[in-house]
């Protein structure tokens, strides 16, 4: 009698568990979003990072050194001296200026670190030679 109830028992559940086997059904429709919830607990500091070195391009906020110096012809005793860059220094660019703030005549260079202006013909002013350097 117990064999027949063990047989009932599985042929009843072989049978119910066969009606789950159907065809499926069509993805339903997707639900609201929900409500955000609290926020969680800070997490713990981390460790120090290694100390910065002395940047000299701009790095831990150190500036770089310029790139570019300007440098204008002095004169002495009324004799203009020519404008030159320093030894670790290539100049650019060279300009004369007149009094007036003109620009009408070219300088002569000196070398590849150095220029100096000469006064126009029939004039005893000699224009300020403005230099541009740069780092080699």
């Amino acid at each position: 009698m117990q064999n027949s109830f063990l047989l009932a028992g599985s042929l009843a559940l072989a049978v119910a568990l066969a009606g789950c086997s159907g065809p499926k059904g069509d993805k339903g429709d997707k639900g609201e979003k929900g409500e955000p919830g609290p926020s969680g607990p800070a997490g713990p500091a981390g460790p120090q990072g290694p100390p910065g070195s002395p940047g000299k391009n701009g790095e831990n906020g150190v500036s770089p050194p310029p790139q570019f110096r300007v440098v204008r012809s002095s004169s002495d005793g009324g004799v203009s001296q020519p404008a030159m860059c320093s030894v670790d220094e290539v100049m650019v660019s060279a300009t004369c200026l007149s009094k007036t703030g003109s620009v009408n005549q070219p300088p002569k260079t000196i070398t590849d670190s150095g220029a100096a202006c000469d006064p126009p013909p029939g004039q005893s002013d000699v224009p300020e030679t403005v230099v541009l350097c740069a780092k080699r």
